[in-house]
């Protein structure tokens, strides 16, 4: 496979010492895995712009993108995917809906290191829960 990776944006929301997850819909690969709201950048788009458009789109959730996490290649069978993690909170007081069927957490950091996540997510899973809870 050497087309080059999907570029693709993840949103961490945090909020209260929590971030947001949610499961990938019925009928899609990897389907009842947990992942960070987001998906596919559209042409002419950058990260950040795809993170803020997915979670209005998927949550009905406006997110303010506050920086940079890391980004991951990753090789699944069938796609190649570039994934930027982009740390975001949420704006004004408005909670996250499900619109694609989908099942939402505000995760702890516990629950971020037990939950099946998509396997692209397992190096910033650790971080992010060594990020959550700093006394340890």
């Amino acid at each position: 496979m050497s087309e080059a990776p999907i570029p693709i944006a993840a949103a961490v929301v945090l909020h209260e010492g929590k971030v947001l997850v949610q499961t990938r819909g019925p009928g899609r690969s990897w389907s009842g895995h947990w992942e960070f709201p987001g998906g596919k950048l559209e042409a002419g788009e950058d990260a950040a712009a795809a993170a803020v458009r997915e979670c209005r789109e998927e949550l009905d959730l406006e997110v303010r993108v506050l920086e940079p996490l890391e980004t991951v290649e990753w090789t699944y069978p069938g796609a190649r995917v570039r994934v930027e993690f982009l740390l975001c909170s949420p704006i004004g007081s408005s909670a996250p809906h499900p619109v694609e069927g989908q099942q939402l957490l505000w995760a702890d950091a516990d629950a971020l290191l037990t939950l099946p996540f998509l396997p692209a997510n397992a190096h910033i899973l650790t971080a992010l829960a060594s990020r959550l809870r700093p006394d340890r």
